[in-house]
C-alpha cells in the first residue's frame, strides 16, 4: 500500500471535493487517515485556511473533520502542501479540542 503523509492532498473515491490528511504519520501507519474537506469557495477564516498549488486550489474546512479508511477506499496523491499550511491547519483543528476554562 502506498504511504499517506500529513499534508498529502488527495482525492478519495466517494467523496466528491479533495481533501488533506490532518493526522500525523504514525497513525496513517495504520492505512487509516483524518482528513478535512477541500471546496472551492468558503469564507475566509480561522477555521477556513485557503491553500493553493498547481493541482488543488480552495478551502481547507477545519471543523468538517472526517475518518477515512484509504485500505477500503480507492485514492490517489494529487500532492502536498507546504509545512506552514500544515501547521496553520493542524493548529485549527487542535485549538477546537482545547480545554476552555470557564
Amino acid at each position: 500500500m502506498k504511504r499517506v503523509e500529513q499534508g498529502d492532498l488527495l482525492r478519495v473515491g466517494g467523496l466528491g471535493y479533495p481533501v488533506m490528511v490532518v493526522s500525523n504519520d504514525f497513525f496513517n501507519e495504520s492505512g487509516k487517515a483524518i482528513v478535512c474537506p477541500i471546496v472551492k469557495s468558503a469564507v475566509e477564516g480561522p477555521l477556513h485556511i485557503r491553500v493553493k498549488d498547481e493541482r488543488v486550489e480552495g478551502y481547507v474546512l477545519c471543523e468538517q473533520v472526517r475518518f477515512v479508511d484509504l485500505t477500503v477506499r480507492r485514492w490517489s496523491k494529487l500532492s502536498e502542501t507546504h509545512y506552514f499550511d500544515i501547521m496553520d491547519i493542524s493548529d485549527a483543528v487542535m485549538g477546537m479540542f482545547d480545554y476552555q476554562a470557564l
